[in-house]
């Protein structure tokens, strides 16, 4: 039987497509977040918190990504696609056989997923969000939590845009809005 959590640290899309040198979807400043947020991982599961790694996933022709990408898959450069390297979870990320993954793919962790069923039934009260990349699925997901009454938090030391300055306009929407912003450390004590 899973244990109750009231508190969940949610993983978006820290795939090696969006994290490793190279790769085709890759943020810049993802790689950077992965020892903080291993750490926060290790302290989460040490408080048995829930984890839960939101992974984006794409059929190989594309016809289930945004109209905006599909043309990527049409020109030959699929991504997150299951089977292919690209759709793992980093290694220093590597799930715990404990943890939950859902899969999406849209920006919101949220849409057309069950996670709002998965987070009521372990009794998740806060999450904390964490992973790639603000202006889209980290901003979207924070704001579909907070939209369905989740005190959430966005660990700043843990997420990563393209550029620190993407990065920083989008905590401050994100703090305008009434989400909080802060490093994970903030919540390990």
């Amino acid at each position: 039987m899973l244990q109750q959590a009231h508190s969940a640290i949610l993983v978006v899309d820290m795939l090696n497509d969006f994290v490793l040198p190279g790769a085709p979807m890759r943020v810049e400043g993802a790689l950077a977040t992965v020892p903080a947020l291993a750490r926060f991982l290790a302290y989460g599961r040490e408080n048995q918190w829930a984890v839960i790694y939101v992974n984006r996933e794409h059929r190989a022709s594309g016809i289930d990504a945004e109209m905006t990408r599909r043309h990527l898959f049409e020109e030959g450069h699929p991504f997150c696609v299951p089977g292919t390297p690209g759709a793992q979870v980093v290694d220093a990320l590597a799930p715990a056989p404990e943890d939950i993954i859902v899969t999406k793919q849209r920006f919101s962790a949220f849409m057309g997923t069950d996670l709002d069923m998965v987070l009521r039934g372990l009794g998740v009260s806060t999450v904390f969000v964490t992973g790639t990349q603000y202006p889209n699925c980290i901003r979207a997901t924070a704001v579909d939590a907070m939209g369905l009454d989740y005190l959430t938090i966005v660990c700043t030391d843990c997420c990563s845009a393209a550029t620190p300055e993407v990065a920083e306009a989008n905590v401050y929407d994100l703090t305008m809005m009434g989400i909080t912003c802060a490093p994970s450390t903030r919540y390990m004590e």
